[in-house]
């Protein structure tokens, strides 16, 4: 039984900040919509922002360190009060550590380059914050086997500082190997959490039988996954990292169809999740391609795993965490199809039509950012009210 302060005292304190989800959520999608706008008028020529990063890693950076960043905390804020029974965070604490998140997005924009030690400040602060949180949880439950995600989050935020370092000492180089490593944890986090809630979703949405895992196929799935974090730092070891996006791809692959895809067709919160994983792992194998034939741009193919893979299962997530702990049933406005699709199609255009038409790369670029735009921006439509407002049984969260 989830240990809940007095549901009284709950009901004082605004809807957006009573649980991680709430806030974390909703600034993630805006996020994910305006920064990919203004990325693409940035590839476009239409605009030029002041910023402490080059406009060129600044997507990255804000798309893993801002966006993904936002929604792993916001799902493991939530989670860890189901996993524990302890509390989850909420009220001023939640607000400030949200806060922490916020600013920071706005001192890479808006800081003169002399305060950059301010905007490291603020950037490295709310992810130690929160593993601060979820161990305090997880120890207070003894429950060992999440404890993980405290150093994982100690890891992300090392990442983000030698990103940061490598900006302001013009090492790029740094700064993109300290991102693709961070690129590669995210991958890993969700194939964890997908191997955990994808089976288990599946068998109560279908009435079927859960699907038990491998081992050996587990171990294959994620270890590989965890070593690319790593050898991404040793670009002359590219041959084995290629050996290792290989055998992800496939595990996961042979991960997703033991889980039974097909059995969740006529239920589109099962169906996002299945075609989403689908795809990241699919992106593996490309980006596996890319590393062994030289006519392949690895950057490129990746871009499936990144937007159709782990953005298609972020907004597949998100939909679901948001309906359940809202008090709401788990049936998705029908427009949420068109979003989930969004996602996969945003992903596949921004890897085939470069490949296939490169003197219009700018157009595909454009037709991708659109496809991601529509799919947050719905769910920002249909899913700001419930998160700004309290939950339908007016219970706590």
């Amino acid at each position: 039984m989830i240990q809940i302060t007095d549901n009284a005292q709950e009901q004082q304190l605004l809807p957006l900040f009573r649980l991680g989800f709430r806030p974390f959520f909703l600034a993630g999608a805006l996020l994910a919509v305006i920064s990919m706008v203004l990325w693409g008028m940035l590839l476009s020529g239409k605009i030029a922002l002041p910023s402490q990063l080059p406009m060129t890693q600044w997507h990255a950076h804000e798309m893993l360190f801002g966006f993904a960043g936002a929604i792993i905390l916001g799902f493991l804020l939530t989670a860890v009060q189901n996993w524990t029974g302890y509390p989850g965070l909420k009220g001023k604490k939640l607000a400030l550590l949200f806060s922490l998140w916020l600013v920071a997005r706005f001192a890479l924009f808006l800081l003169p380059p002399d305060l950059f030690w301010l905007t490291m400040v603020l950037e490295l602060s709310w992810m130690p914050l929160a593993a601060l949180v979820l161990a305090q949880a997880v120890l207070h439950a003894k429950q060992w086997r999440n404890l993980f995600f405290v150093p994982l989050l100690l890891v992300m935020t090392a990442l983000n500082a030698i990103s940061l370092i490598g900006f302001k000492n013009y090492d790029y180089i740094m700064s993109q190997h300290a991102i693709w490593s961070m690129l590669f944890l995210v991958f890993f986090i969700i194939a964890v959490m997908g191997g955990r809630v994808i089976p288990f979703f599946t068998s109560k949405g279908t009435g079927t039988e859960k699907v038990q895992p491998i081992q050996f196929l587990e171990y294959l799935a994620l270890v590989p996954l965890l070593l690319l974090a790593i050898f991404t730092w040793f670009p002359s070891l590219n041959v084995i990292s290629g050996v290792l996006a290989l055998l992800a791809g496939i595990a996961n692959l042979i991960r997703v169809i033991r889980w039974k895809p097909v059995l969740t067709l006529p239920v589109p919160l099962l169906w996002s999740l299945h075609l989403s994983y689908m795809l990241l792992s699919t992106g593996l194998l490309f980006y596996a391609l890319a590393l062994f034939v030289p006519s392949f741009n690895a950057t490129t193919m990746i871009h499936l795993t990144a937007i159709g893979g782990f953005g298609g299962i972020i907004l597949a997530m998100i939909s679901r965490v948001s309906l359940g702990h809202t008090g709401r049933p788990l049936v998705p406005s029908k427009w949420m199809n068109l979003a989930f699709i969004a996602t996969a199609l945003s992903g596949l255009i921004r890897i085939i039509f470069p490949f296939l038409m490169p003197e219009l790369i700018l157009m595909a670029y454009w037709i991708s950012i659109l496809f991601w735009c529509c799919a947050f921006g719905l769910f920002i439509l249909f899913y700001a009210k419930m998160l700004l407002s309290a939950r339908l049984d007016k219970r706590p969260g």
